[in-house]
């Protein structure tokens, strides 16, 4: 059976949830040439939320140029060089038919400032409206010569006031990194926010999606699913394709309660590898993060959670935070990234 819930792919349609304010947002950068960057955890709606955007532009008949860059497999300067001549040669050689001043450049030995600059080189030339959407851009931290790579494209991309870029990642830390704790491109950052999908908002979609299945979910049970999925459309998702494979017809608190279940079994081995990699301390620590500290280094929570010292809490906050396991806000208070993950460790791990 087909379920009309998919966690697989980026929204489309009716399956759209919410965020429209966010998504009107964007297309106005996208107006306005901004450099906006949208990173959250995978599955948390950025593909779905910049394609609504370019749909928002497409209604409007605002043309755009959409050139995507998905760095997930970029290592090396040379690798990135090349991903952008490769991505911009088309829209060289459509130019060069008919223009009376063809742009004349040797492509296979372009420096990689050069290659980074050919987007505004072609919107001069065009008057096109081009965006460069970035996927997993977080990347480029990671490679050698990531820092000096990101300082050329800062200093670049200062100067493009007629390309527009959104720049998503799904590492939120990495992204974090770059952005705020390094501020990279600090001048044209425009943050758009990814908040968790609103809980009225859900709940209409969910009782809609199974009524289109011929099913019938409560309300209240509604309710449990989007508190446990905590606004994470992955998992919200998740949760409700099961409830819609295994339910003939009225979802209940049961049916849901078996649901979860299934989904923590279905997780067990990648949630048994994650805690298995962890030392003793960085697991404390999670402990303390799920019991809902915030103060890690009173006196009290250092005895009760063996975590020693002010500074072996600064260490584990890294460490967990370059695993992507915990993420803090802008206050330094801790979360666990995936929901179900934290579900997990209460029901599973720390018993």
């Amino acid at each position: 059976m087909v379920s009309y819930f998919d966690s697989q792919h980026p929204a489309r349609g009716d399956k759209f949830v919410s965020r429209s304010e966010t998504a009107r947002a964007l297309a106005n950068q996208i107006r306005d040439k901004k450099f906006s960057t949208i990173y959250a955890p995978a599955g948390y709606g950025k593909a779905t939320l910049v394609q609504k955007a370019f749909k928002m532009l497409e209604a409007e008949r605002y043309p755009v140029k959409i050139v995507t860059m998905d760095l997930f497999n970029i290592t090396t300067e040379a690798a990135f060089c090349k991903l952008y001549v490769d991505s911009c040669r088309g829209h060289i050689e459509d130019y060069n038919r008919d223009a009376l001043l063809p742009i004349i450049m040797n492509l296979s030995s372009i420096s990689t400032s050069a290659a980074i600059n050919l987007p505004h080189l072609l919107s001069s030339v065009t008057g096109l409206h081009f965006v460069i959407y970035f996927k997993e851009f977080q990347n480029l931290l990671s490679m050698d010569g990531g820092e000096k790579l990101l300082k050329l494209m800062e200093r670049e991309l200062d100067n493009h006031q007629d390309v527009a870029y959104v720049v998503t990642g799904e590492q939120l830390n990495k992204m974090k990194e770059i952005f705020e704790r390094r501020k990279f491109f600090y001048r044209i950052n425009c943050n758009i926010p990814l908040e968790p999908l609103q809980q009225s908002d859900c709940i209409s979609y969910l009782r809609n999606g199974f009524l289109k299945s011929g099913k019938d979910l409560d309300e209240d049970t509604a309710l449990e699913l989007y508190n446990i999925s905590k606004g994470y459309p992955l998992v919200m998702n998740g949760l409700a394709t099961i409830c819609d494979t295994v339910a003939p017809g009225y979802i209940n608190r049961r049916t849901f309660a078996g649901a979860v279940e299934a989904y923590l079994d279905s997780r067990e081995y990648d949630y048994r590898f994650i805690t298995g990699n962890l030392t003793g301390n960085q697991v404390n620590f999670l402990r303390a993060v799920c019991d809902g500290v915030k103060q890690f280094s009173s006196s009290e929570v250092l005895r009760k959670y063996h975590l020693h010292s002010s500074a072996n809490v600064f260490r584990l906050k890294e460490a967990l935070s370059k695993k992507e396991i915990v993420t803090f806000d802008s206050e330094e208070r801790a979360f666990v990234i995936d929901p179900m993950f934290e579900l997990w460790l209460k029901r599973r791990y720390f018993v």
